[in-house]
């Protein structure tokens, strides 16, 4: 009788040992994929932002080619006034694609989201 009762002892722990608690967050399973988005400002993640992907050499800066100059909040705040900011960098239909070259990521894309849903503001 002693043998059924070690399987099943040997049986109900492994099945407790594999069933253990997981501690593994999602940054460490897979690095650069987690999005922080709660602290949205336009300090911590919209004028940085906007320095990478629009106000760059040439571009949406004094005398560049872009189409106004995103180094003013006033001017960012004007295009996501009109809609153009977000449809742009959105790739909607009917306006130049923002960026031109590369789609922002989809965490960038949720940042500016939050940010405008929460009144654009400058702080």
């Amino acid at each position: 009788m002693r043998g059924p009762q070690y399987l099943f002892l040997f049986a109900a722990m492994s099945i407790l040992a594999l069933n253990g608690c997981y501690y593994d967050n999602e940054e460490a399973l897979y690095p650069g994929s987690f999005c922080d988005t709660t602290n949205v400002t336009f300090a911590n993640s919209i004028e940085p932002f906007v320095q990478t992907n629009c106000a760059t050499p040439n571009c949406h800066v004094p005398g560049g080619a872009g189409n106004g100059d995103l180094t003013v909040f006033a001017n960012i705040a004007s295009k996501v006034a009109d809609g153009r900011f977000l449809q742009s960098i959105r790739r909607e239909n009917g306006v130049y694609p923002m960026p031109p070259e590369n789609p922002v990521s989809a965490c960038d894309l949720s940042k500016v989201e939050i940010w405008i849903a929460a009144g654009a503001q400058h702080n």
